[in-house]
């Protein structure tokens, strides 16, 4: 079994941090993982919440040792609409794999991250934790299968797509005053069931959901549409790169466009 911190308990959630190697890599790579537990009905967020808001997970690393840096991976997530518009997150609880770059490669390292995240049911409530975890130089432990599945779930560029995943056919964006929107075609090549679209822009720019229009292509095609309305700041938007993500059942991958 991989190295884990205990776990921490909190309101109708724990999480723990674990670090280990996947059983099929022989180059010795050590990986950490944040795992979040949810009590039934509860839900967690994305790294964007979506239009109905709530708060990310956010990640200090600061008193570690022996680390460099520390990039956190996020599954690919669902959508939730309620009352109270819509969200993006996962149901239950998500593993969220960190790729680690340790300053001295040959050296043990001391992981320690302050988490602070929120979780919903009803309301959104947040939530902290710290985590601590020693892992030595030559770490051999075995990355549970969750963990590895985990990193399967990770939207892939669309040059490494697995069969299954996604294809971004074309994506514009028209900023033409009150019918200013954004355009997204895509492919689902075993189908487009659970077929969604998440977009996200950079320096905190809010981005609308994108909302499905068309499914007319044939072999799994499909059209999303975010209207860019009033609360969209169309001329700091223009010259940005916009990130896409795209989910479905069989696979998620992502790509990038810029505002013309």
């Amino acid at each position: 079994m991989a190295a884990s911190s205990p776990w921490v308990e909190g309101h109708k959630a724990k999480v723990r941090l674990l670090a280990g190697r996947l059983a099929s890599d022989d180059s010795g790579v050590v990986r950490a993982f944040v795992e979040i537990v949810l009590e039934p009905g509860w839900k967690t967020y994305w790294r964007t919440p979506g239009d109905a808001g709530g708060l990310p997970p956010s990640f200090d690393w600061s008193k570690s040792s022996n680390l460099a840096a520390a990039e956190v991976a996020f599954p690919a997530p669902q959508r939730f609409t309620d009352k109270a518009g819509s969200t993006i997150g996962y149901e239950g609880g998500v593993v969220l794999p960190v790729a680690l770059t340790l300053q001295r490669p040959d050296a043990p390292a001391s992981l320690v991250v302050g988490l602070h995240y929120g979780i919903c049911k009803d309301i959104c409530i947040p939530a902290e934790a710290e985590l601590a975890l020693d892992v030595a130089a030559d770490d051999s432990e075995v990355l549970p299968a969750d963990a590895v599945q985990a990193l399967d779930q990770v939207p892939r560029p669309q040059d490494k797509l697995a069969p299954g995943d996604p294809v971004l056919t074309a994506a514009r964006a028209t900023l033409d005053g009150a019918a200013s929107k954004i355009t997204i075609e895509a492919r689902f090549p075993e189908g487009d069931a659970g077929a969604d679209v998440f977009l996200e822009a950079p320096d905190g720019l809010f981005l609308p959901l994108p909302e499905r229009v068309d499914g007319a292509e044939g072999g799994g095609g499909a059209v999303f549409e975010a209207p860019l309305g009033a609360d969209v700041d169309l001329a700091a938007l223009k010259g940005k790169t916009v990130t896409v993500t795209l989910v479905s059942a069989t696979g998620a991958s992502f790509a990038t466009f810029v505002v013309e």
